[in-house]
């Protein structure tokens, strides 16, 4: 066998089917996608064609007020997430200070002991 009958059977390459969607609303947005090493942030559709977002818009939404706002469950980390002045004691006490109990969360039974 020689290198020439190796090369002919070898299967031929196709390019990954992409097109460009410009994206006008965050709701466009697909739950799952992905980023490159360069930082190009592209998704696939089931059908396997590659969607690549456009830089323009992903700074837009950087303006966003959603994209100010902290997530709920965000940790208490003095210089990161809250002031570096504000106590960490204080920052816990506020977030695990009993919720008043409605009236409707009464007891469905009485258990006898």
């Amino acid at each position: 066998m020689n290198g020439l009958d190796t090369a002919s059977r070898s299967p031929l390459s196709r390019a990954i089917p992409s097109r460009r969607i410009p994206v006008h609303d965050p709701s466009h947005m697909p739950v799952d996608y992905s980023t490159t090493p360069g930082g190009t942030i592209y998704s696939t559709t089931p059908g396997g064609t590659r969607i690549i977002y456009e830089r323009k818009f992903l700074m837009e939404l950087r303006n966003s007020p959603l994209a100010k706002t902290p997530p709920v469950d965000l940790p208490v980390i003095p210089g990161v997430t809250c002031a570096e002045n504000t106590k960490v004691e204080e920052q816990r006490k506020a977030e695990s200070e009993p919720k008043p109990i409605a009236e409707e969360d009464e007891h469905q039974f009485q258990m006898e002991i």
